[in-house]
C-alpha cells in the first residue's frame, strides 16, 4: 500500500508541475496561445535563476531553475528543483531534482535525466532514482526506459524498465527485484 502512495505522489509531480506552470503564465496576465505564438518566432532564448512558489490546491510548491535555454523547438533546463509540501500537513512532502531536462515542442515530448528525489512524511522517507524520465504527449503514462530504483531503510524495488499511468500504478515491464533489508515480524 505504502507502494502505490509513492506512484501516486510521483505522478502528482508532474501533473503538478503542469498546473504550476499554468497558473503561473495566467499570474503573470499573459495569454498562452500568445506567448507560444511569440516564442515560436525567437531565434534563441536564455533565461537563468527562475524561482517561483506557489499554493495549488492547497498544496505549497517551490521550484527552482537556475538555467533554461530555448533554441527554436528545444527547450533545455540545467537543473530542476522542485519541492511540494501537501495541504493539510506539514509533515507530507516531497523533493525531485533533475540533473538535465529537454521538451520538444514539435514532437511534444520531454525527457528528465538524472532524477532523484525524496518522498517524506512523518514516519517514513522513500527515495526515488532513475536515470531517465521520458514522456509523449497524448500518452497516458511515464516511461523509465532505463529503470527505476525506489528505496528507504527496509526495502528497495529496481527494474530494468518501468513505466508509470496516470493513476500512479507502476507497472515493471521486465519484472523487477524486491530486497527487503530488515527482518520479517515473527
Amino acid at each position: 500500500m505504502k507502494l502505490s502512495r509513492t506512484k501516486l505522489v510521483i505522478f502528482g509531480l508532474l501533473f503538478g508541475l503542469v498546473v504550476l506552470v499554468r497558473y503561473v503564465i495566467r499570474d503573470m496576465n499573459l495569454d498562452v496561445d500568445l506567448l507560444r505564438e511569440s516564442l515560436q518566432n525567437v531565434p534563441a532564448l536564455v533565461m537563468e535563476n527562475i524561482q517561483f512558489s506557489r499554493k495549488i490546491s492547497g498544496d505549497m510548491w517551490r521550484v527552482l531553475v537556475p538555467y533554461l535555454e530555448r533554441d527554436d523547438d528545444i527547450v533545455t533546463l540545467q537543473s530542476l528543483d522542485i519541492r511540494r509540501t501537501l495541504a493539510g500537513s506539514g509533515d507530507r512532502s516531497w523533493y525531485f531534482f533533475g540533473q538535465r531536462g529537454i521538451y520538444s515542442s514539435d514532437k511534444k515530448a520531454a525527457s528528465i535525466s538524472g532524477l532523484m528525489g525524496t518522498l517524506e512524511n512523518s514516519d517514513r522517507t522513500w527515495t526515488l532514482e532513475s536515470s531517465q524520465i521520458f514522456w509523449q504527449d497524448g500518452t497516458d503514462s511515464l516511461v523509465f526506459p532505463n529503470g527505476l530504483t525506489i528505496y528507504d531503510e527496509e526495502f528497495s524495488v529496481m527494474s530494468h524498465q518501468a513505466s508509470m499511468d496516470k493513476n500512479g500504478v507502476i507497472l515493471l515491464e521486465q519484472g523487477g527485484v524486491i530486497q527487503w533489508s530488515r527482518p520479517l515480524p515473527q
